[in-house]
């Protein structure tokens, strides 16, 4: 079994939440995680200085950003037991609601086709009445 703190797995619990916002499960596992990300890391709140604190990336349309946020909640893991633990329960709530699905479809029609009708799409269950 993986270890829920492990890189990969949060890489991979960040990215299923990401990957998730368009469904009411996935958004409301996206909005716990910057949550948690914001009282774990102190960021979207002034700095004590009373200058604005670093923004988190979390924007779940953004790879780069849940990349980012990946490795920051990563890195805090590593450092703080009790964050740790509270991602491994936020990893556990939410995981029945969340998949994690990096396939792409890429439909093609070029050069001299000619194309009466044409169907394009991914994951079509086509039963007929047969």
């Amino acid at each position: 079994m993986v270890d829920p703190v492990s890189l990969s797995a949060i890489t991979t619990a960040v990215t299923a939440a990401a990957g998730s916002v368009g469904t009411e499960a996935g958004r409301q596992a996206w909005g716990s995680l910057a949550e948690l990300a914001r009282r774990a890391l102190g960021r979207g709140r002034t700095e004590d200085d009373g200058g604005p604190a670093p923004v988190l990336p979390l924007d779940p349309r953004d790879e780069d950003q849940v990349r980012s946020l990946a490795a920051l909640l990563f890195a805090r893991a590593l450092e703080d037991p009790r964050f740790a633990e509270e991602f491994r329960g936020w990893a556990e709530r939410v995981r029945p609601g969340l998949s994690v699905d990096n396939s792409q479809v890429t439909n093609t029609v070029s050069g001299q086709a000619r194309v009466g009708t044409l169907v394009q799409g991914r994951d079509i269950d086509w039963t007929s009445g047969c």
